[in-house]
């Protein structure tokens, strides 16, 4: 079940529950990031997919001789061009599919991958319900 947050969420607590679903990813839990967010038919996420766009740095189909890049921990990852990137960005709410829910926010946040912040980039819909916000996974992309 996806991530249910209180309906006055500060944008720490949201950061935060972004942080929560990276050390899942940290811990190659594909599965359980997978359903810690809501997720929308038009992104076609599974977490095979997740992972593979992870291990080739957005990009699916990567030759094996190639190094793979895995989630590592925030708290030891080395900067790398700046600092990582974790905004969140409220913007005038629009409709989502999913019955009496908003899309209020979009959140980008850096991976860090190998042991350093990476380009790679978690992007989230925040999703406001009548009972609670939630996250609905968008992209992982270089940004």
């Amino acid at each position: 079940m996806p991530v249910i947050l209180p309906l006055d969420i500060s944008d720490e607590g949201l950061l935060e529950s972004v942080r929560t679903w990276v050390r899942l990813l940290e811990e190659e839990r594909y599965e359980d990031a997978f359903h810690f967010t809501y997720q929308h038919p038009y992104y076609a996420w599974t977490p095979e997919l997740m992972r593979d766009v992870i291990y080739g740095y957005g990009i699916v189909e990567m030759d094996p001789e190639v190094e793979k890049f895995k989630v590592t921990s925030i708290d030891e990852a080395k900067e790398r061009n700046g600092s990582p990137y974790a905004d969140v960005d409220f913007h005038m709410p629009r409709k989502h599919s999913i019955e009496n829910t908003l899309i209020v926010a979009e959140i980008w946040f850096s991976l860090p991958l190998n042991g350093e912040w990476s380009d790679l980039t978690a992007s989230f819909n925040v999703l406001y319900m009548p009972e609670c916000v939630s996250l609905e996974l968008q992209e992982i992309h270089v940004f």
